[in-house]
């Protein structure tokens, strides 16, 4: 496989700020920036003064968004705020000098947003709000900015009404932590959702030819892009193949491959129809699906971003043909669409295995929950809560992040225990606590605590300690390939001796799992595959599918989930027990 790269561009037009505050990342002083809209990695590193490689300490650097924060790397610079610096220098009376206001935070307001509009810097925002640092910015929050407004006695009373409302979301459960069993959520209710309602039962139809599987494959290949490709050694050093569209997604189609040559050695003979998705409207998407004729298909695999893939769905749907979502973790995909497959595993397969493991575990142990009350987290702390209920064997505390610093005394009263982070804001702040809660565990090395969580940490935070893991006994859904089991091996050298690279993340695995199990199911059991989707396990799969279906006008979820447990630097599946 090549590995092409090009520059990223430029906008001239973008108002560049540089950032006054310094922080220690990673034992480096470094300059602490908030991406603004139109920045680049270019313009950044230019603003500082300083060369790309050396600058950017972010992972996925190449996927800046707004209110991203980056550490840009300063030798003679000092570790605090010049914002504080010029309070202390004059005399902690700036705050009198100038008049505020308190507003109340709208939803899809962010710091830089509210920095723009009250003409404020972010790190302005910080010192007159401190709870920000800490609690971060929610919608329905009271806080501080500079402007004409309510001085005085009435100043003090909005301050007071804004403390006692933020205190309350501080709250661990209406009960201090380490308390005994609970089942309470702490006063915040769970998001709104509704789910959708079930649609007539799937309609199976014949298969396009006997002794051929006919696979459509939709995926932005962005291959009209290919003449803007840079390859020149600075390219190739800084920037990675996920600069550009046209190798984002390479790895699955490689993947496919793979697993098609392993099916020519079954005598499972595939057509695969590769549709390159560039477009992001409904009319773009069906364009080109009619353009290439994916009605002859037996099945579509479908590698889509959320707004292109329901487009997708919607038109499976139509013409009733079986569509293969590979990497949605939304269990929401399959509502109302009955053709609808999601394979990665689902968060209730994953808490039941979870709970399966902790419940078989001798000793009892108590399992904490670590939260923050945002309603990202509602449907995954609801459907904890609910299999808790349900079990009644398992004694667990549902832990506010906002008390964290009682985390050490709480393990150590409670040996043995689980904690599983569900903590989720947004990704630098999940960042941040994952850190923070190692090091906290790191404390209480000695009661024998395992830290568990739905994603894998390695995978998802480049520069996480893996030390730390360790000692947390860390435990995890999703891993790397291991390179030491037999069965992953054969896939890694296949790969590496067709493409000269290693496969890197799930892309490649999921596309051969996927590849074998459907058209393998499809080449036994004909069409009758669909109405009941699973089978025996298949040779040449890296990891087991289960699907299910919660009502026959839904579509099917794989409820197929191994842990694994990090054991002398390694993955070790744990298959429910140890």
């Amino acid at each position: 496989m090549f590995l092409f790269l090009v520059s990223l561009s430029v906008s001239l037009s973008a108002q560049v700020v540089k950032s006054n505050t310094v922080g220690m990342h990673n034992g480096k002083k470094c300059y602490i920036h908030i991406v603004q809209p139109g920045q680049t990695v270019y313009s950044i590193t230019k603003l500082y003064g300083v060369k790309e490689h050396e600058a950017i300490l972010k992972s996925d650097i190449h996927h800046l968004s707004v209110d991203d924060t980056v550490w840009i790397p300063c030798t003679d610079c000092v570790v605090n705020s010049q914002v504080r610096a010029r309070t202390e220098q004059s005399g902690g009376q700036q705050e009198t000098k100038r008049e505020y206001q308190f507003i109340v935070v709208e939803p899809g307001q962010t710091l830089y947003s509210l920095s723009k509009k009250y003409n404020v810097s972010i790190e302005d925002l910080n010192e007159l709000n401190p709870e920000l640092r800490t609690m971060g910015l929610k919608a329905g929050q009271t806080i501080k900015v500079p402007g004409a407004g309510r001085t005085g006695d009435n100043d003090s009373q909005v301050r007071a009404r804004t403390e006692q409302s933020n205190s309350q979301q501080s709250v661990v459960n209406s009960q201090q932590p380490g308390a005994s069993r609970t089942g309470s959520n702490g006063g915040r209710q769970p998001a709104a959702y509704t789910p959708k309602a079930p649609a007539e039962p799937a309609v199976v139809s014949p298969l396009i030819e006997p002794g051929r599987i006919h696979v459509s494959l939709l995926m932005p290949l962005h291959l009209g892009d290919l003449d803007k490709i840079s390859t020149t050694k600075f390219d190739v050093d800084q920037r990675g193949k996920k600069s550009y569209g046209a190798f984002e997604y390479i790895q699955f189609y490689e993947g496919l491959l793979v697993g098609m040559e392993r099916l020519e050695r079954m005598n499972c003979k595939v057509v695969l129809n590769v549709v390159d998705i560039t477009g992001k409207t409904r009319m773009d998407i069906e364009t080109a699906i009619n353009t290439h004729d994916v009605t002859r298909s037996d099945f579509i695999i479908a590698l889509l971003p959320k707004e292109q893939f329901e487009y997708a769905a919607d038109w499976a749907q139509k013409n009733q043909i079986f569509i293969i979502n590979p990497l949605a973790e939304r269990d929401e995909i399959v509502e109302g669409n009955p053709y609808v497959f999601k394979c990665m595993s689902s968060v209730d397969g994953e808490v039941n295995e979870l709970l399966k493991i902790i419940g078989g575990m001798s000793g009892k142990p108590h399992l904490y929950i670590i939260t923050s009350g945002s309603k990202n987290e509602a449907r995954v702390r609801g459907l904890v809560e609910e299999k808790l209920k349900a079990r009644g064997d398992i004694a667990y505390t549902f832990f506010d992040w906002s008390a964290n610093s009682k985390l050490v005394a709480t393990m150590k009263k409670t040996p043995n225990c689980y904690v599983l982070n569900i903590y989720d804001q947004n990704r630098d702040k999940n960042h941040i606590q994952v850190s923070t809660l190692l090091n906290r565990m790191a404390a209480a090395k000695s009661s024998g605590v395992t830290l568990v969580s739905f994603d894998n940490y390695i995978l998802k935070y480049g520069d996480i300690d893996f030390a730390q893991l360790q000692q947390a006994n860390y435990m995890t859904v999703n891993t790397e390939l291991d390179y030491n089991d037999p069965s992953k091996k054969d896939f890694i050298d296949a790969f590496n001796e067709h493409f000269k690279v290693d496969p890197i993340g799930a892309y490649a695995p999921m596309a051969n799992d996927i590849i074998i199990y459907f058209v393998y199911g499809l080449k036994n059991r004909g069409t009758e595959f669909w109405r009941s989707p699973n089978q025996s396990s298949v040779s040449g799969m890296l990891c087991p599918m289960f699907f299910s279906q919660s009502d026959r006008g839904h579509g099917f979820v794989n409820e197929s989930a191994v842990f694994y447990k990090l054991s002398n630097l390694r993955f070790v599946p744990l298959s429910g027990r140890y």
